[in-house]
């Protein structure tokens, strides 16, 4: 019964083109070994999320594993739309990271997306332990997470009071929100509220901001200009030109099942032949 169970997820994965990125050996995952570094960027498809959600999973937790480790260059681990993927141990990266020169950059819509998919008890580690967060319009309760977390200060009040015969004005003073929910919830577009932190001989005086992201067009259509081409690490054509990728799938495709059906034969005839554990094969 638990086999079968098992079969029925995975046998959404059985798709050629994930076969085929993941047959292969083109490099390794350490990204920030400084012998060989290197920049990883993969991506998901929506009408598929929850097949190759699985498989993005099994490289970060891998990664993950590779990266956070001594000796290593400074390196950067950017996920947007977080809640798509599940990140096994992302919890301890973003605790034990910054020690070994790792940035973790987080992106998704809103919090109660990270609790739907992460849990209530892993999401609430994850809001808790990030130590800078921007934020452009969000509502409700992650608006309100936001602000207690920005904190309050001590605020001057003047009031004015008016009668027939003379006007009285009064000062108090009052805790209120440095960022309150409702401005957060009525952020226009470009502007961003946040709060970051410092080092020990780097110390930041204004760390929560409300303010305008300004975005240099020119800096960015500059360094686009400079970009370098992918390259390419497998021709798909022959040698008429023709365009040959679905069969070269295809054929990788059809070898690693070939594969996996001789090791299953190898594997039976071993555990035929010694006595402790062919009593567990069925006549």
């Amino acid at each position: 019964g638990q086999i079968a169970s098992a079969k029925i997820p995975l046998s959404r994965m059985i798709s050629p083109q994930l076969y085929w990125v993941m047959s292969d050996s083109e490099f390794t995952l350490d990204i920030n070994n400084p012998k060989a570094p290197k920049i990883l960027c993969v991506g998901n498809n929506p009408d598929r999320q929850n097949i190759y959600g699985a498989a993005l999973g099994l490289y970060n937790s891998r990664i993950v594993k590779l990266i956070n480790k001594k000796g290593m260059i400074k390196s950067s681990v950017i996920i947007d739309e977080l809640p798509t993927i599940y990140f096994k141990g992302l919890d301890n990266l973003i605790a034990t990271a910054r020690s070994n020169k790792v940035a973790v950059c987080l992106g998704f819509q809103d919090f109660s997306q990270l609790e739907r998919d992460y849990g209530k008890p892993e999401a609430a580690v994850v809001m808790n332990t990030v130590g800078n967060i921007f934020s452009g319009q969000v509502v409700g309760s992650t608006a309100k997470t936001l602000s207690e977390r920005f904190g309050k200060v001590l605020q001057k009040r003047q009031s004015i009071s008016i009668n027939r015969q003379d006007v009285s004005t009064s000062f108090n003073t009052q805790m209120d929100s440095i960022i309150p929910p409702s401005k957060i919830s009525t952020l226009t577009q470009g502007m961003f509220v946040g709060a970051v932190c410092d080092n020990f001989d780097e110390r930041i005086e204004q760390k929560i901001f409300n303010a305008e992201i300004v975005v240099d067009a020119d800096m960015v259509n500059e360094e686009s200009k400079n970009m370098r081409p992918i390259p390419v690490i497998h021709e798909f054509c022959d040698e008429n030109g023709n365009d040959c990728m679905e069969e070269a799938i295809k054929a990788n495709y059809d070898k690693i099942k070939a594969d996996v059906k001789r090791i299953v034969t190898e594997e039976l005839a071993r555990i035929k032949q010694d006595p402790n554990l062919s009593r567990y094969l069925k006549s």
